[in-house]
């Protein structure tokens, strides 16, 4: 499908989506929402991507709503945007986790393969909740994090309260939920909210290399079971996720993909996984 305000790509397997509104740093509309969901699920739906990219357009990755949506809503009143696409929704032949994964943005915890931010400037507001929802997160040694919300008179929303204090120390998510302070990227790195810091010039060529080689040379069978167990885990006690994590073990001995992995092995050479 066309869209209007993000750009979709593949590369060698890896479906690269960036947001694309860069004079005013991919500040978010309900049309870019609808259209981040769309292509996610453009890309869900296509057996030959196994990895995807969330990255912005420009200086920016996402500065946060869109000033008319917030000034509207100030002001009482509904901002009058066409909204042509869905932005909420179970993503369809996605993983299996509780109703609240279907909410906006949370959704793409439920995406079924393997979603990688590259942070390459400005993240704030929604724009910080968009990459804390993905698996992996990478940044430009330019990107900057903030919440923005108590500036605003406003809360942390989309799941976010109960995200960051899963992604970094409590204490940490309070510093930057209380305050909505920025945090540059070696600070970011220094907390754990995100795993690697590249140079501006070679952040992009780096997720990308990245991306290949989970594409390339993992089992995207084996990266949804992960991916599932992770998210379904962060809400149940251990004794549930021992029981699961040995059930999809047995699961994993009679896959096309545990035979092809260990032919690869036993061969030395590159596998050829089906994901079946």
């Amino acid at each position: 499908m066309s869209y209007k305000e993000v750009i979709y790509h593949i590369e060698d397997a890896v479906a690269v989506v960036t947001l694309n509104r860069p004079d005013r740093l991919n500040a978010m509309t309900l049309t870019m929402a609808g259209e981040i969901r769309a292509a996610m699920q453009e890309a869900t739906d296509d057996d030959n991507v196994r990895v995807i990219v969330l990255t912005g357009a420009g200086r920016g990755f996402c500065a946060g709503a869109d000033a008319a949506r917030l000034q509207g809503r100030a002001a009482g009143k509904t901002v009058e945007e066409e909204e042509p696409l869905p932005f909420t929704g179970t993503i369809e032949g996605g993983l299996e986790l509780p109703e609240a994964f279907a909410a906006k943005y949370a959704w793409i915890a439920a995406v079924p393969k393997p979603v990688i931010a590259a942070v390459n400037g400005a993240a704030v507001g929604v724009g910080m909740v968009l990459p804390m929802f993905a698996d992996i997160r990478f940044a430009s040694d330019t990107a900057k994090f903030g919440t923005a919300f108590t500036k605003r008179g406003l809360v942390p929303e989309y799941g976010l309260g109960w995200l960051l204090p899963r992604l970094i120390a409590p204490s940490k998510a309070f510093d930057l939920m209380y305050s909505a302070r920025l945090v540059d990227a070696d600070e970011a790195l220094d907390m754990g909210l995100v795993d690697r810091v590249y140079p501006t010039n070679e952040l992009q060529a780096a997720v990308m290399d990245y991306a290949r080689e989970i594409a390339e040379g993992v089992s995207p069978r084996s990266t949804r079971v992960v991916k599932e167990m992770v998210y379904q885990g962060l809400d149940q006690g251990f004794d549930k996720a021992m029981e699961n994590c040995l059930a999809e073990m047995e699961a994993a001995h009679t896959s096309e993909d545990f035979k092809e992995g260990i032919a690869a092995w036993k061969d030395k050479r590159a596998p050829n996984f089906s994901g079946k």
